[in-house]
């Protein structure tokens, strides 16, 4: 996993996208089985984005495209990975697509968090 290999932080001017933080909240039945994960929103905030690396791999029955992308936001206590578990209790939305994040890390004294994400797509397979 990479982070940026520049660490400081990004302006709050080129937090120029609005993305949406989302949290994964467990539910259960009134007998206290679980049920389906759910992914709620949290916030709209905006955050700098850097594109990382962008493959294409072949998988049993189509291709995936993957991106790895850096985000830097201001820092939220929500989004802090020293208080939550933010690669499996948050994710990021941004124009129609999920973005998984594979790990936070502040940046600074607790300013800026950068956050690296990875992203599928299908890609169909030329005939």
């Amino acid at each position: 996993m990479r982070f940026r290999r520049d660490r400081s932080a990004a302006g709050a001017g080129a937090r120029d996208k609005w993305v949406t933080l989302q949290a994964l909240t467990e539910g259960e039945t009134d007998s206290g089985f679980p049920t389906e994960d759910e992914w709620t929103d949290l916030a709209t905030v905006a955050m700098a984005r850097e594109d990382l690396e962008a493959v294409e791999r072949a998988r049993t029955d189509a291709d995936v495209a993957l991106g790895t992308t850096s985000w830097q936001m201001a820092y939220r206590a929500d989004m802090d990975p020293e208080r939550v578990d933010v690669p499996k209790l948050r994710r990021l939305a941004y124009l129609g697509r999920f973005y998984d994040i594979l790990a936070a890390q502040p940046v600074g004294r607790h300013r800026v968090l950068e956050l690296i994400t990875e992203v599928h797509s299908q890609v169909e397979a030329a005939p």
